[in-house]
């Protein structure tokens, strides 16, 4: 796949998210431990890269229709943050769906139409660089 544009960018670590929520998923049964480390890796993703990136860059272009995403963000860091936390399995699925939910609707629903983010994009490079763990999270190097 490759990332030419925010909006790529974005739809690429949706599928990073949902692959890495699978796996985890998966392996909470055999190995809890392991399994909430990886879950909380994924989360510590969501609202410390992703979600700050979508509310900073690509949410201010589409007003208030954006602002129900936005509020979800919040959502989705509280939830996660006391699911993961507590190792509650019924919470996690349901935090797990939420967060591939919202996605799904901000593909459907916000990222279908155009946007002229052609201006953010190095400065989203820039910010990925200095990003951690983005390469350990999604695979992908920004030269």
């Amino acid at each position: 796949m490759f990332v030419h544009d925010p909006l790529d960018l974005l739809r690429f670590e949706h599928a990073v998210i949902r692959l890495r929520f699978s796996i985890a998923q998966e392996i909470l049964d055999q190995n809890p431990q392991q399994g909430l480390s990886l879950l909380w890796e994924t989360h510590s993703f969501v609202v410390g890269w992703h979600a700050r990136i979508e509310d900073k860059y690509v949410f201010p272009l589409l007003g208030d229709k954006a602002k129900p995403f936005s509020n979800d963000h919040l959502l989705i860091d509280k939830y996660g943050t006391s699911a993961i936390s507590q190792g509650r399995k019924d919470w996690i699925q349901r935090y797990v769906k939420i967060v591939l939910d919202h996605n799904l609707n901000e593909e459907e629903k916000l990222f279908v139409e155009p946007l002229n983010l052609s201006g953010l994009w190095n400065e989203i490079l820039e910010e990925i660089k200095r990003y951690s763990d983005y390469t350990k999270i999604t695979g992908m190097r920004v030269k």
